[in-house]
């Protein structure tokens, strides 16, 4: 960006920044971070190069935890003179508020080069939209890197992230880290006061109004908001993220057109939450918002009940707690991953007193949950971090864990009051199971006078003479009918079979539902998708035992410990799964650096990946350093080379065995090529084995010998031997050449775009970059960690039939298999093909 764009934006006969011109400082490259207290608080991030301050402006501040990857948005340069600006910016000048000198010092590059002076290492680094630096400032020091974030639609944005290093903490916040001192503190102090009075200036004049919601206005246009399946119980996992589920009204809020806010089936929220759509109002940008709208008791806990009866409650506080963005100025973001609208979000969002930003915690879901349970909160929502947003779908890319059994049912019919009860005796209930409405059974608990009255005057215009549900039920009492359309929240302790509800207690009535979402269809696991258990029953054995391997003697713990829970299968059924196929796998993971994907409590327990050995590794065990690109430093590398050691990973809670092409005596050319066949969430395995047929098609005629596999999971692995003849940018680039070709044939169902948030869901992600330096792919007879306890099984191009499917081969009869085919992956290993013949082949009509 060229000082031109600095110029421009300022006057400098208002304002006390310099002008703009290029110069260059003396000695070490310079490096400033500026608090800027602008229209919102946010830091800026100036590092010199080529003559000026490349800058990003980072919300949130920097940060000396790994673990915080903050948003960074390039701005136009600033003049070299700029590092030592600090004072006042005048209103309505470009960036008016106050600036201050926040942290200061000098940088380098992390990966010299000789020859070149760091200056120019980092113009190359910042070409590349990746740069890797080393701070000595007062307040930051250490190594951190900038790197672009790719596909993004709006503005230039950019990841600041700090480096595992002595310098790295756990917790770090900029704002515990500035000076007490500082003036822009001051002048953030004095306007929060100010504002606060405006605001409550304000607050008086709104009326405390609050009608019924059956009487807002249904909108004729509206967004209907994603939805979310439901998850038995709570998880962890790396793809996901976690947020509170709030108890409240769903709400969308559209701020393209003046301010709209409604509900999820369309009904308009501008008369009820009026200090919400007030506070809407001083939003500086053009959004689309979904969130919740949320009350608080006298105790400050979410309070449903209090929601519904705002009347009752005249000072009551309800906050429109926001989670994702759907739009931005002039931009859908729908397409971009969750993780991606939600730093989005947390930048365009200006937070009031009724409008918060609602944060989320990644992959410790589980821990999440216990805190939601001691807080007596609903419950949990998982969100896949790199799903995108999907209008009125439930497509379990977002999912609910409530920390008890509820669940809206229709009111289809009241029973007469025996005793002291008074207006009815028990509610009857229904849900739909497809298009038929079918009955739950009764609620007579949880009704307070006041209730029993409104309800009862709710159903009373609804009366019907006929029962509505095809077969009429037997009820506990006579009963009197209504429309099914009052909809109520039931806490209960079991679902039967027959979709009965045992021990409803009425908790609220729901109007901010449509009755046909109450479907059965909508949170049942279709019958095709039903997991069948592997095993019949768990196997016992002793829980710790000493056992020689290969003379070898290896502590197992932990044996009966279940790894697969919906299968019955156990640590020690994995460990022995493995040393009964060791003949067949062994010689696929012989010399291959691997990184170790742990599972210590089983599939549904948290995960992590460890490449390093640990200094706790037995001497006996085979490692290899390999230097290691990315990290800038050597990895020690276990190298699965025998039966003991395949144990011992066994016993570190290593459910599969992810190595790399490449043997570690020619560790730069790659054994074999990968295509990985990775279907989107609307493919079939048909489509997977269409796409497989294609791709031997194509090989056939390069005269290429291709061996294909399950992936363990939902795709299928095509091996081609190279016989480490190849460096891994030819294998790598030859694997796209294939691809392209398969591409071609294939447009309706494959493609090649490697983003998410753009891939078409409906098409399968042909894939050539495993095959990149340092990738690693399951090997084939691993087992995979998912249901069912799948294992990646060769094929025979004969067996890619339609009646296969990814989950026939399994821990129960890999081995069988295996013992009848022999080792069908054995060439593989191979002399490998001619690369520049198949080439010829192939470019020939």
């Amino acid at each position: 960006m060229a000082l031109e764009e600095y110029n421009k934006k300022r006057d400098f006969d208002q304002t006390s920044e310099p002008k703009g011109k290029s110069e260059s400082g003396k000695g070490k490259l310079k490096f400033v971070i500026h608090r800027h207290a602008a229209s919102r608080l946010h830091y800026d991030f100036r590092l010199e190069m080529e003559g000026v301050l490349k800058s990003w402006a980072i919300p949130k501040g920097p940060s000396l935890n790994p673990e915080d990857k903050r948003l960074a948005m390039m701005v136009e340069d600033h003049p070299f003179s700029y590092r030592t600006f600090e004072g006042s910016i005048p209103k309505g000048n470009y960036g008016a508020g106050e600036v201050e000198i926040w942290d200061e010092g000098t940088y380098e590059p992390l990966e010299k080069v000789k020859g070149k002076t760091d200056d120019l290492i980092m113009r190359n680094e910042l070409h590349k939209e990746s740069l890797k630096i080393v701070l000595h400032g007062k307040k930051l020091k250490g190594e951190f890197a900038l790197v672009k974030i790719k596909n993004a639609t709006d503005g230039n944005p950019w990841l600041l992230i700090k480096h595992k290093d002595q310098y790295a903490t756990d917790f770090y916040d900029a704002e515990q880290n500035t000076d007490s001192d500082s003036k822009v503190t001051e002048v953030l102090e004095a306007k929060k006061g100010n504002s606060k009075n405006k605001s409550e200036d304000s607050v008086k004049t709104f009326k405390n109004y609050s009608p019924s919601l059956s009487k807002e206005k249904k909108l004729t246009k509206f967004i209907t908001p994603m939805l979310a399946e439901s998850s038995p119980k709570p998880f962890s996992g790396k793809e996901w993220a976690f947020e509170i589920k709030w108890d409240g009204y769903r709400a969308v809020a559209d701020l393209r057109n003046g301010v709209q806010l409604y509900s999820r089936n369309g009904l308009s929220y501008l008369e009820k939450f009026k200090k919400v759509v007030n506070s809407l109002k001083l939003q500086d940008h053009e959004m689309v918002l979904d969130g919740e709208l949320v009350a608080y008791d006298n105790k400050g806990k979410p309070n449903f009940q209090w929601l519904q009866r705002m009347n009752d409650h005249p000072n009551l506080t309800v906050v429109y707690q926001v989670f994702d963005l759907l739009w931005l100025n002039g931009h859908s973001t729908e397409k971009l991953s969750f993780l991606q609208r939600k730093e989005l979000l947390k930048e365009a969002l200006k937070e009031t007193e009724f409008v918060k930003y609602h944060d989320h915690i990644l992959e410790k879901g589980e821990d999440f949950f216990k805190l939601i349970e001691k807080m007596d909160l609903e419950g949990m929502m998982a969100k896949k971090i790199d799903s995108s947003y999907q209008e009125g779908i439930r497509n379990g890319d977002w999912l609910k864990v409530k920390s008890q059994q509820t669940e809206e049912v229709l009111i289809c019919g009241f029973t007469a009051p025996k005793g002291s009860r008074k207006k009815f005796g028990s509610l009857i209930l229904g849900r739909f199971e497809g298009k038929e409405l079918i009955f739950c059974g009764h609620t007579g608990t949880g009704f307070s006078d006041k209730i029993l009255k409104e309800l009862h005057e709710k159903m009373e215009p609804l009366i019907i003479p006929k029962c509505p549900f095809e077969k009429i039920p037997k009820t506990n009492d006579k009963a009197t009918w209504i429309k099914p359309e009052l909809i109520a929240e039931v806490k209960f302790t079991e679902l039967t079979e027959e979709h009965i509800f045992r021990h409803p207690v009425f908790l609220r009535f729901r109007e901010d539902l449509n009755p046909e979402d109450l479907n059965f269809e909508n949170t049942e696991m279709k019958e095709e998708e039903k997991v069948v258990p592997v095993k019949n029953s768990v196997a016992k054995r002793d829980a710790e035992k000493l056992q020689k391997i290969d003379k070898q003697p290896i502590k197992l713990t932990n044996q009966n410990k279940i790894y697969f829970p919906k299968d019955n299968v156990t640590k020690g059924d994995l460990i022995d799964y493995y040393q009964s196929v060791s003949k067949y796998i062994l010689p696929h993971l012989k010399n291959r650096p691997q990184s170790m994907n742990r599972f210590p409590n089983g599939i549904d327990g948290m995960s992590f990946y460890q490449k390093d050995a640990s200094e706790e590794t037995p001497d006996w065990i085979d490692i290899e350093k390999v230097f290691s690109e990315s990290s800038n430093k050597y990895i020690n590398y276990i190298l699965c080379n025998d039966k003991a050691t395949m144990a011992y990973m066994n016993n570190l809670g290593c459910i599969e065995f992810n190595v790399w092409t490449s043997q570690i005596k020619t560790i730069d050319n790659p054994d074999y090529l990968v295509l990985d066949l990775d279907p989107s969430d609307n493919n079939t395995f048909d489509d997977v084995i269409q796409t497989a047929k294609m791709a031997k098609k194509i090989m056939d005629k390069g005269k290429i010998e291709g061996y294909c596999k399950t992936s363990g999971s939902s795709g299928i692995h095509i091996y081609i031997p190279m016989g480490a003849k190849y460096s891994f940018e030819q294998v790598k680039n030859f694997g796209h050449i294939l691809m392209q070709l398969v591409q071609q044939e294939l447009p309706e169902i494959t493609t090649l775009e490697r983003a998410l948030q753009k891939r078409d869901k409906n098409k399968i992600y042909l894939d050539y970059l495993q095959n990149r330096r340092g990738q690693t792919l399951a090997s084939v007879y691993s087992l995979r960690p998912k249901n069912g306890a799948p294992v990646s099984m060769p094929l025979e191009w004969s067996e890619l039939k339609p009646e296969l499917k990814p989950t026939d081969f399994n821990i129960e009869n890999a081995l069988e298999r295996t013992k009848k085919n022999g080792d069908l992956f054995k060439p593989v290993l191979g002399k490998g093909i001619d690369l520049l013949k198949a080439i010829d082949l192939l470019g020939k009509e």
